[in-house]
């Protein structure tokens, strides 16, 4: 039966490819950051990977059958269907979380990077957070320190300071707001000096959210 629902969903994966090489030529991996909910082959795909999911354990799944479900999270990427699902099940989720790394599916690992503080299952999965702090990726990167805030914040100080001092990407405004919102989640004593500094960047989007995050810590009284 699972064979049946392995090539059913191959058979979807390639009509939807074929539909978007059509319509959509320009659009790749790398820059494709949009939500493919606007066609047939999108849904039948998301419905029968739901249906797999839903069925099977992970432990039955074959490579085919991984590579086309992280695919399709990769494209669900803004309502995020899949990957609410894959999370209540830690067998799927540990297996197509591992997985997620070794693929070019850029969109599916910052997801799971996102997710991966909900995990409880009891393996060390979590660990693999380090891993998608340094997948090259400036937004998988991003969201998972927002993480790393959540499954070890003693480290998360350690980490945001090194993301706004590396300079790794051109355009680093998000690195250092995430930054700003991390050391304010783990309540970090640094977070003051950090507001001070960037309430007089020349980064827009990063002076207001330091002025709003200031702003909060006139209410509260966690910080000396």
């Amino acid at each position: 039966m699972l064979n049946d629902y392995e090539n059913g969903l191959h058979t979807k994966v390639n009509a939807f490819k074929i539909w978007a090489k059509t319509n959509h030529p320009e659009i790749t991996e790398d820059n494709d950051n949009g939500e493919w909910c606007f066609c047939h082959e999108f849904d039948e795909m998301i419905s029968c990977a739901l249906s797999i999911i839903d069925k099977y354990p992970s432990s039955s799944a074959t490579e085919l059958i991984i590579d086309d479900l992280l695919y399709i999270i990769a494209r669900d990427n803004e309502r995020e269907i899949i990957i609410g699902e894959v999370s209540k099940r830690d067998d799927w989720f540990a297996l197509l979380c591992r997985y997620s790394l070794r693929t070019s599916y850029t969109n599916a690992k910052w997801q799971f990077a996102a997710y991966l503080k909900n995990y409880k299952g009891c393996d060390d999965l979590k660990n693999l957070i380090f891993e998608f702090l340094s997948t090259g990726d400036e937004y998988t990167e991003r969201r998972a320190l927002q993480s790393l805030a959540y499954i070890y914040p003693e480290q998360a100080e350690k980490y945001a300071i090194e993301f706004w001092n590396r300079n790794k990407y051109e355009d680093d405004e998000y690195q250092k707001i995430m930054v700003l919102h991390v050391l304010y989640q783990i309540h970090s004593p640094k977070l003051k000096s950090f507001l001070e500094i960037a309430e007089k960047s020349s980064y827009e989007h990063l002076r207001l959210n330091a002025q709003q995050i200031s702003e909060t810590l006139k209410t509260d009284n966690f910080i000396n």
